[in-house]
């Protein structure tokens, strides 16, 4: 766990930290141009707009995945008050992300600049999909760093654990997993798996994007793909709110509702897709 990268001097006595998470946010975008910058022509965009876009992209995300966090954590917000919890609701940086949120922002800022652009946003949805599993991948390295989005305990090898005063502390503390002054049982590196399956997600879709039948197609897949990940993964992810240990994994959370609904949608995209070129 490391949640500030590095320390830049600053003149005088004063320093910049760097901080983990939003330096691999940042990676992702750059990685994402880099990938997408050869394909701008299918959406009619010129290489250099992409990060332009991307910017954009990032920036909507970011503020709806914070909101809906929000939504979903009011006790967290608002314990010290209606003023200070819209303060923080207001500031993506005073508080937690949610995916979700990001891809539901994210999806927003797509149809508005097709519809000023001109482009059909099925067509732009298409090529983002990649490009958005690539810059997920980044981010959960940042998560990692960073200490949140923990896993359950495990007793595998494989599993890490995180020092007083990490998020993942606190929540154990509470639990009365462990002591104030004690390390974190070892927990699944959920984070990691994570950027596994997004970097698997993209090689599939990036390989995919070129042979895509119907507008919309390669966004259908993501959503497929994706939300049947998350249902898989969130049974060994412990940063839900109400989250108890010997929770059975059968019992959905939250955000395995979510992506019941959003595979829901995915596969009646698929079938849309199909029965279109059927006729």
């Amino acid at each position: 766990m490391q949640p500030v990268l590095f320390e830049l001097p600053l003149p005088g006595d004063g320093s910049l930290l760097v901080p983990a998470y939003g330096t691999f946010m940042v990676v992702g975008m750059l990685l994402a141009n880099i990938a997408g910058a050869p394909r701008a022509g299918s959406v009619d965009l010129r290489p250099g707009q992409v990060f332009d876009f991307g910017l954009f992209l990032v920036a909507g995300g970011v503020l709806v995945s914070h909101w809906l966090h929000v939504a979903l954590n009011p006790a967290e917000y608002f314990r010290h008050g209606v003023g200070a919890g819209l303060f923080r609701a207001l500031m993506p940086w005073q508080g937690g992300l949610v995916y979700y949120g990001g891809l539901a922002g994210g999806i927003a800022v797509i149809f508005l600049y097709a519809r000023l652009r001109g482009i059909r946003p099925l067509d732009l949805m298409d090529y983002v999909a990649p490009l958005g599993a690539l810059g997920l991948a980044s981010t959960r390295v940042g998560c990692f760093l960073n200490g949140c989005c923990w896993g359950t305990p495990t007793d595998g090898s494989w599993g890490v654990r995180y020092p007083s005063g990490s998020m993942a502390h606190a929540r154990q503390v509470e639990l009365g997993l462990v002591g104030a002054g004690s390390p974190t049982l070892a927990v699944h590196p959920v984070q990691l798996y994570e950027v596994g399956a997004a970097l698997a997600i993209f090689a599939l879709l990036y390989t995919a994007y070129p042979r895509r039948r119907y507008p919309g197609q390669i966004t259908a897949w993501f959503g497929l793909l994706y939300t049947s990940w998350r249902l898989v993964i969130e049974t060994v992810r412990a940063d839900a709110a109400g989250w108890q240990p010997g929770e059975p994994w059968w019992q959905p959370n939250v955000y395995q509702w979510l992506s019941l609904v959003l595979l829901l949608v995915a596969i009646v995209g698929l079938r849309w897709g199909r029965a279109k070129i059927r006729f």
